[in-house]
């Protein structure tokens, strides 16, 4: 199983979107996906239930002791074809002070219950907080490949770099199979400036490129992603045709066609 992890530290990028259309899409195409949340907003987990949800990944996270397999199934839900769920709460937000996350041994908690279930799924999806915290490490420390999602604003900058430095230190400390997937934009305009947006990927290029590949893809602004997410269906059911369903799909493929060439 792979783990792809999307995050920024930076909020209102795109990050909970991206994960959640890239693994439908991931889904789609046939292959078994587990979502899991590790965000206290649960905005993944209210995609697919809206209503708070008792059992949550926080508390196999918090849980002493060993736990089985039957502990893990207990808390995943299915979802939809092809698609199960680790759902997060809000009570993760309380909880996350009391994790004892920044070490090697308690770092691959998460780690450990994905092994467990990796047999059963080709990609497991994670969702972050747009910050980096216990919650967040622990997620990294479970992934395989980070993606990050970026304003084509210069201000999309923010935080880019403390993310970077986190997954260099994550890789060099506890999980040396983790590296940057890919860095990609969303919410694009037309209305930007092209000259802007050259410039932020260019300057992006230039300071990350040797770190991970920058995405040929650009997510546009789209109205039909923020209408699925409200009438609680999938992009791709609610709106297959529109520019948000045709960039998640070229997304999806293209970071595929990196999986398969190993980058």
């Amino acid at each position: 199983m792979k783990t792809l992890c999307f995050s920024n530290n930076k909020g209102g990028v795109g990050k909970t979107t991206s994960a959640l259309n890239v693994g439908l899409a991931l889904a789609r195409r046939g292959h078994r996906v587990l979502f899991c949340d590790c965000d206290p907003q649960r905005s993944l987990t209210i995609s697919f239930e809206g209503a708070d949800i008792p059992e949550h990944v926080g508390m196999l996270l918090m849980r002493k002791g060993e736990f089985s397999l039957d502990d893990i199934h207990a808390v995943i839900r299915p979802v939809g074809e092809n698609v199960d769920l680790l759902p997060a709460s809000a009570e993760m937000e309380a909880n996350e002070a009391q994790l004892p996350g920044w070490d090697a041994e308690h770092s691959t908690r998460l780690a450990d219950i994905l092994e467990m279930v990796g047999p059963e799924y080709e990609y497991c999806v994670i969702d972050t907080k747009g910050s980096i915290g216990t919650l967040t490490w622990i997620a990294l420390a479970a992934a395989n490949l980070l993606y990050i999602p970026v304003d084509p604003e210069f201000y999309g900058f923010e935080g880019l770099t403390n993310l970077v430095n986190t997954c260099t230190r994550l890789r060099r400390r506890i999980n040396p199979s983790l590296r940057i997937g890919g860095i990609f934009f969303t919410k694009y305009s037309p209305a930007y400036r092209s000259r802007l947006r050259h410039d932020v990927v260019d300057l992006i290029k230039e300071h990350y490129g040797k770190e991970a590949p920058v995405f040929n893809t650009t997510v546009r602004q789209s109205t039909a992603i923020p209408n699925a997410q409200m009438a609680g269906t999938s992009l791709f059911d609610y709106a297959p045709d529109s520019t948000g369903a045709e960039d998640y799909e070229a997304l999806t493929d293209e970071i595929l066609q990196h999986l398969q060439h190993g980058n």
